[in-house]
């Protein structure tokens, strides 16, 4: 790239690439098409609305291009001409496909949920028509082979919409195209310009560079916009305690617009395979030789070359480089690098030494052309948000999956979660984590950790949650294990297994075995889609060897990914789960860790001088994950053990009868009882006058309501329809009698007293029967099925069924009560079970 004032015509081959989702060019519409030169923009700085120069038609270069101008000459030169922006596109670059992306450096509104998650991407061309060039859309819903006789109708749906037309202002050498593209970032183009109501007299180009295959564009935009303003409380992916609704108010943001031109000749995709997790692109493909219009699906990858073809593992030609944002803090940064060349085992697997690596990016001071929003970098940005989260992604190709950027997003709050789920779940078995704030080497670990997931995001891979229920529950308490397995509790790190709660102290795990590691999933994972096949010419000449790779998971679990159209139904897929292969064993190993940590949090959180926010922050945590532990276990219930397969037998095995009525057993007595560990009144004295009793009650009922959705009592009546084989299903009357043996037990004792946290979970049970035997307006008007609704199944008997069981109980228990609040909750229970059964759901 080179920026000189320009006096003279440079001719410059420049390449655009807009970058486009197919999902964004499907909402197009041709009303949206503009024509910048036609429009007024009230406010220029030149002053009041442009004069026009339909009738005289191109101008003189120097006319356009004057002496004033300042160039950047590369792909196409870019030329600044007072407030104006000017493109000088040749001949060759007509016609290429461009992607487009837009990213939000900075704004003086705050809104996590949109501001940080990425802005517009387009793939676009340049074409003319006589004086005229035309910006247009392209859309891949839709291939053809280019031989096929329907390629003629495919192709002129792929050609997509106009998005502006220029007139042409001058012509340059070679007959390059002078157009004044100022308009396309500066008024409201919803596709590029997510600020409202953006006012051309308070925009303008900040800066401009033109470079061999890309130009990137930085303006200034004032407009309208909606969030929290900076420093408040937003919302977003990682949740938080809530800002309050947004507010319009006046935004002002520095946008940076990258355009890069797509590879001449797409890199040969490699077909999806539900067996191994990549993210993927879809379109309909015409020309498919099977007997129906067929969905085809091409996973996302970063094209990798070998150096020398002929090496078992050579460095690529290009490799893939995150650039990590120079706004990270310092002691952060060698963490932040390490997390991502920790995938480079893993690609060595694939092939490839030094694949993947990480690099500080330059500041603006060391190389003012270089940004980490350049639609050629990959990127891992650090966000000033009160947001505790992360986000990995990818911009792709859409002709062939290519990641053509790489991005991580890193909140600074990520620190907060992270501290959190460390000392709630492995708080007792690392020294390091009972004194706050913990030690940056832990803390740096930690961030280190969350980077290399959200890097495995951005080279293809989605979650994972089934890899953590592939290692026996007993085997994560087993060091030598783990050090066989590479160090990780779980078979990925693209689930959310987070820390290794299962181990006790007693195990003597080392630290670093606690936190997750790239793990022998993703080294499968990058080697099925990274590795040359270099006798294939077609993604077709690939399928055997890679069916061959895929079944591999056959014989080892841990390489398997999470199945297709379980639809919630797997208990081994679960989010926020260590060792789920056996939940009840493993919850209750969590639930002994758990109550180590909350006997030295008052210890860890009580300081002279400070708040008790941290205490209840982390006494919250505490009972949130208790929370999850149940939701585990009853993740087993109405269950199906999975594994996807091609064409070689069943995927969906219903959970033996056995483990479901342990995993029932087991939430009677740990679900709905309050574990005595969280009624402490020393630290709930110090918190709150009021709110465990409702705190707990919200738990259970979450319990419950997931317990008896309608999806586990279909799948249990479904399962036991099915089954051959005697008194080997778990039924819906073997639950209801399970559950109602738990939660109404006190109802037989010889005397009869029911305090106030079972008195909740009792009243719970009933509103969520009652919720199942009526639903309202809202789940009939939802996600309510009416051809599974309870009135047309055994729910409504055997729910009202054991109501009636309940309301005989409760009669007979009246008469065994001496204490006045068991007598008034018993009573109410009778009065409830009537309004039930007698269908008023009000």
């Amino acid at each position: 790239m080179k920026r000189v004032r320009a006096g003279l015509t440079i001719l410059l081959l420049t390449a655009f690439s807009f970058p486009l989702c197919s999902q964004a060019f499907a909402a197009m519409t041709p009303a949206l098409a503009l024509t910048l030169q036609q429009q007024e923009r009230p406010g220029d700085r030149g002053g009041g609305p442009r004069e026009e120069n339909d009738s005289d038609g191109p101008r003189e270069y120097s006319e356009v291009i004057t002496e004033d101008a300042i160039t950047s000459a590369g792909m196409f030169d870019v030329h600044e001409v007072g407030d104006d922006l000017f493109f000088e596109i040749p001949p060759s670059e007509l016609e290429n496909e461009m992607l487009l992306i837009q990213r939000t450096m900075e704004s003086t509104l705050q809104d996590p949920g949109s501001f940080f998650t990425g802005g517009p991407r387009l793939i676009v061309q340049w074409e003319r028509q006589g004086d005229r060039v035309i910006l247009r859309g392209k859309d891949y819903d839709m291939i053809a082979d280019s031989t096929a006789a329907i390629w003629s109708v495919v192709s002129g749906f792929r050609r997509g919409p106009v998005l502006a037309t220029f007139d042409v202002e001058a012509y340059g050498a070679d007959s390059s195209a002078v157009i004044d593209v100022s308009d396309v970032f500066l008024t409201n183009i919803p596709e590029l310009n997510p600020i409202d109501g953006l006012n051309r007299g308070r925009s303008w180009v900040e800066d401009s560079w033109s470079f061999e295959d890309a130009v990137n564009v930085q303006v200034t935009q004032s407009g309208s916009g909606s969030g929290a303003a900076p420093g408040g409380r937003g919302g977003g992916p990682g949740g938080g305690r809530g800002g309050g609704q947004a507010q319009t108010r006046s935004q002002t943001a520095r946008v940076f617009f990258s355009m890069a031109r797509l590879p001449k000749e797409p890199m040969m995709p490699r077909w999806h395979d539900e067996r191994v997790g990549f993210n993927s692109s879809r379109s309909y493909d015409f020309t498919r030789p099977d007997n129906r219009l067929e969905q085809i699906r091409f996973i996302h990858r970063f094209k990798l070359e070998k150096q020398n073809p002929n090496a078992e593992i050579s460095d690529p030609i290009d490799p893939i480089v995150y650039w990590i944002d120079p706004a990270t803090p310092d002691w952060l940064k060698p963490w932040i690098v390490k997390g991502v060349n920790e995938w480079q085992p893993a690609f060595e697997d694939a092939g490839f030494s030094n694949a993947i690596v990480g690099r500080v990016a330059p500041t603006p001071e060391e190389d003012p052309s270089f940004s980490m929003y350049d639609a050629r970098h990959s990127a891992i940005y650090w966000r000033p948000s009160t947001v505790a989260n992360a986000t990995g992604g990818q911009i792709v190709d859409p002709r062939s999956g290519q990641i053509l950027k790489g991005e991580v997003n890193m909140y600074h709050n990520i620190m907060e979660l992270q501290k959190n789920w460390y000392f709630i779940q492995v708080g007792a078995l690392d020294e390091r984590a009972q004194s706050l704030p913990m030690p940056d080497s832990l803390m740096g670990r930690l961030v280190e950790y969350v980077v290399t997931h959200e890097i495995g995001h951005s080279i293809g891979f989605p979650h994972n949650m089934k890899a953590s229920a592939m290692y026996p529950a007993d085997s994560v308490r087993s060091a030598s294990f783990l050090e066989r397995m590479g160090g990780s509790h779980t078979a990925t790190l693209m689930d959310y297994s987070r820390f290794n709660y299962v181990a006790q102290p007693e195990d003597n795990i080392p630290l670093e075995y606690l936190i997750p590691q790239v793990g022998p999933y993703d080294h499968f994972g990058v080697r099925w889609g990274y590795s040359p096949i270099p006798e294939a010419d077609t993604p077709d000449d690939e399928l055997e060897i890679l069916n061959g790779w895929a079944r591999e998971q056959d014989r080892y679990p841990w390489l398997r990914f999470t199945t297709a159209d379980a639809a919630g139904s797997d208990p081994e897929a679960l989010t926020e789960a260590v060792g789920d292969a056996d939940a009840v064993k493993s919850t209750t190993y969590g639930m002994r860790n758990l109550e180590r940590v909350m006997s030295m949090m008052l210890e860890v959180t009580e300081k002279p001088g400070e708040s008790y926010d941290e205490l209840e922050n982390l006494y919250g945590q505490a009972v949130s994950q208790w929370g999850r532990y149940m939701g585990h276990v009853t993740a087993i219930v109405g269950g199906a053990q999975t594994q996807e397969k091609y064409g070689t037998g069943p995927r969906f095995e219903p959970v033996e009868k056995a483990r479901q009525r342990e995993a029932v057993q087991y939430l009677d007595e740990a679900a709905f009882h309050v574990p005595e560990m969280f009624l402490n009144s020393d630290i709930l004295r110090r918190i709150e006058p009021e709110g465990v009793v409702e705190r707990f009650r919200t738990q259970q009922n979450r319990v419950l309501t997931s317990l008896l959705s309608q999806a586990r009592l279909e799948r249990l009546i479904e399962f036991e329809a099915l089954e051959t084989r005697n008194d080997y299903a778990y039924t819906l009357a073997d639950l209801m009698s399970d559950l109602s043996a738990g939660i109404w037990n006190e109802l037989q004792d010889q005397t009869v007293q029911v305090n106030t946290y079972r008195r909740n979970v009792q009243r719970a049970f009933l509103e969520v029967v009652d919720d199942r035997l009526h639903p309202n307006e809202e789940d009939l008007n939802s996600n309510f099925n009416p051809a599974a609704a309870p009135w047309t199944s055994d729910i409504r008997a055997v729910l009202r069924a054991e109501l009636e069981d309940i309301d005989l109980l409760a009669e007979q228990a009246l008469a065994r009560t001496s204490q006045d609040m068991t007598r008034i909750h018993l009573r109410d229970v009778r009065s409830e079970i009537q309004r039930i059964l007698g269908g008023n759901g009000n």
